[in-house]
């Protein structure tokens, strides 16, 4: 069967392969990976997974076993409160954060993220516990690993609280004969940002040593989740750690509980990244001489997660101190808020987490920065998404005049290939190779329609990745009944859909982006040029199939990603329209220059040598003719110039 000669067919078949192919892949690795909504089994609270320690990259300090009813590793250490007071709740904020610390282990509570002057955005990211204080795991809590007798009993024991004034700042301290630890959290001038420090004092007359060679000091730490309501997103939460000015990426679905601990040594900093939220830890060892970052270090599984900060080893002498400073931030992950909180921050956010995708996240991040660009023009990012589709229409004006040209060739090619096929129909071999050959002769590129569409899957998965995460895109209105860019435009609620087994779920939404985008492409290929082959059912099948796959596969994703596709097929519609009203092109081959035959490099140089002694000679014929002129009109009583 000689369908796959077809131009048309052609230029469809794999139109269609090539959009089906990506778009599967799209739907099978990114809209079924839902990262799960609620903690997946695991160890109590109170408990992570432990494993060895070893002196890798891989390895790390055991996680301590129960931190409510670990043995008193310094002496005189308070036992853990049988009730929790109303007095234990600290509170500190300003017009970003809202952070609440219970004195039971000096631990962030709740931390509220304020996105709005009028406070009605407000996301919580410390997950609700039912659990009291003194039993329950919370953020920002101590580990002592080398110190198996201590582990994380601090957590649990009430310490002393002392608020700043300014409302911005809070110490806690805990003293015993033996050690004093104190812990300060204070609000900063830079939007999300917490400085954060830990102090040790030994009380003692000899020198007291936390750690060991390859065991942290201890570890301060996130613990058990970083919860919003971003986890419901496509994007999974992952774990981002940079050293050595690389970042590595970990996405929490494929931890598992019985994992060992893993660090990273000499970190610059550790984030736990969603959707829209980041809660990132810096560990700022300032200019104490041969102070070593820590490392980064993580454990547990998805919903039951520890991350944090491992201070190296150290020794305090005798009524000495150790001070170790660190940088929080908790908020949005919009790229000038982390840039504002510490140099590189803001690489954190990643659309692709692949390494071989990186090009694509650079690519996405770059239309991002261009959506931004518009919007800082015009405040709507609707707007913004119609002017990015304008500029990428633009771009691929050329390829997609083009494109259409060569349309319109294969469609005033089609009587003479029908011809061939006839003619030829009992060799396929000499078939092809007649048409190859009319195809070079009227200069037609039978796959010429595909290359636009073909450079824009790239634009088309990119702005699916960045439309479905960007937090500029979080709850972004546009007009009329589409109210939020990153999620499907909900036109009208169909509650009597949802009992349907399967498909009920998708169905909860009247969405309608993809019916019109549907309808858009419909028209569009009435308009496009049709090749002669375009009765071929086996074509119209696929024509009619690519609207409604289209319409299925979109139906659920962001509208903003609809919105572009939606206007993109219009432009496409008006590029059509243009090109039909021009003259139709001329494809005779009377009319095309003869191929220029190579020449031997031995005639060619002589050519060359008899051409430039012509023009030599031309020359000389030339100068002498101007002389005998001159020489004409000179006066014959002119005196000579060379009498004395």
């Amino acid at each position: 069967m000689d369908d796959n000669q077809d131009k048309g067919l052609m230029k469809n078949q794999m139109l269609g392969i090539i959009l089906m192919t990506v778009l599967i892949f799209i739907w099978l690795n990114y809209f079924t990976q839902r990262p799960a909504v609620g903690p997946e089994p695991g160890p109590p609270d109170g408990q992570t997974a432990s494993g060895p320690a070893e002196p890798d990259r891989d390895a790390g300090p055991s996680a301590p076993a129960s931190g409510a009813e670990a043995a008193s590793g310094w002496p005189q250490l308070p036992p853990v409160p049988e009730s929790v007071l109303p007095d234990d709740e600290i509170t500190i904020e300003n017009d970003q954060l809202r952070l609440v610390f219970t004195r039971i282990g000096a631990r962030l509570k709740r931390a509220e993220v304020i996105l709005d002057k009028e406070a009605n955005d407000v996301v919580e990211l410390v997950p609700h516990s039912d659990k009291p204080d003194t039993e329950a795991v919370y953020p920002l809590g101590l580990w002592f690993p080398a110190q198996q007798e201590l582990g994380d009993a601090l957590n649990y024991r009430r310490f002393d609280a002392s608020i700043d004034p300014s409302g911005h700042a809070v110490t806690f301290t805990l003293a015993t004969p033996a050690v004093a630890v104190a812990k300060t959290f204070a609000l900063t001038e830079t939007p999300f940002v917490i400085d954060a420090s830990v102090r040790i004092d030994n009380r003692e007359g000899a020198g007291r040593r936390f750690g060991l060679d390859q065991t942290p000091a201890y570890i301060f730490a996130w613990a058990p989740d970083v919860d919003s309501p971003d986890k419901t997103k496509g994007v999974g939460q992952t774990i981002v750690v940079r050293s050595e000015n690389h970042n590595d990426y970990q996405d929490t679905r494929k931890l598992k509980a019985a994992n060992p601990p893993r660090t990273v040594p000499n970190a610059d900093w550790l984030a736990v990244r969603g959707a829209y939220f980041i809660v990132a830890l810096k560990h700022l060892p300032g200019d104490v001489p041969g102070a070593q970052p820590g490392s980064a270090f993580y454990t547990g599984a998805a919903g039951d997660l520890t991350a944090g900060i491992a201070v190296p080893r150290m020794e305090i002498a005798a009524n000495a101190a150790d001070a170790q400073a660190f940088r929080l931030y908790i908020g949005p992950s919009r790229l000038e808020s982390l840039a504002a909180a510490w140099p590189t921050l803001d690489t954190a956010p990643r659309f692709f987490l692949s390494d071989t995708w990186s090009f694509m996240d650079k690519f996405a991040k770059l239309l991002l920065r261009l959506l931004n660009l518009f919007y800082s023009w015009i405040p709507n990012y609707g707007i913004a998404i119609i002017l990015l589709t304008v500029l990428v229409r633009l771009a691929m004006l050329p390829l997609t005049v083009k494109s259409m040209k060569s349309m319109k060739k294969m469609q005033q090619l089609a009587p003479e290939i029908e011809k061939l096929r006839e003619k030829y129909k009992e060799d396929q071999q000499e078939l092809n190779k007649r048409m190859m050959e009319m195809y070079r002769e009227r200069g037609v590129n039978p796959v010429g329609g595909c290359l636009p569409l073909f450079l824009q899957m790239p634009i088309f998965i990119a702005l699916y990745r960045m439309l479905w995460s960007a937090y500029e895109l979080r709850g972004a209105p546009f007009m009329l009944w589409i109210t939020d860019l990153s999620q499907p435009d909900h036109l009208f609620h169909l509650p009597a859909l949802t009992a349907l087994p399967f498909v009920g779920q998708h169905l909860e939404y009247f969405n309608l982006l993809p019916i019109l985008m549907a309808i858009a492409m419909v028209v569009s290929q009435k308009v496009l040029p049709q090749p002669g082959a375009a009765a071929n059912p086996q074509q119209k099948t696929m024509m009619t199939i690519m609207p409604v796959f289209f319409a299925v596969v979109c139906y659920r994703v962001a509208s903003g990603l609809n919105l572009y596709i939606l206007v993109s097929t219009l432009l496409g519609i008006v590029q059509q329209t243009f090109t039909r009203m021009q003259k139709d092109v001329d494809v005779t081959p009377d009319k095309l220059k003869a191929p220029r035959k190579r020449q031997h490099f031995y005639k060619a140089a002589q050519e060359r040598k008899r051409r430039i002694a012509k023009e030599a000679e031309a020359a000389a014929r030339k100068s002498r003719a101007t002389r005998l002129m001159g020489a004409e009109k000179e006066p014959k009583n002119a005196p000579r110039t060379d009498e004395r």
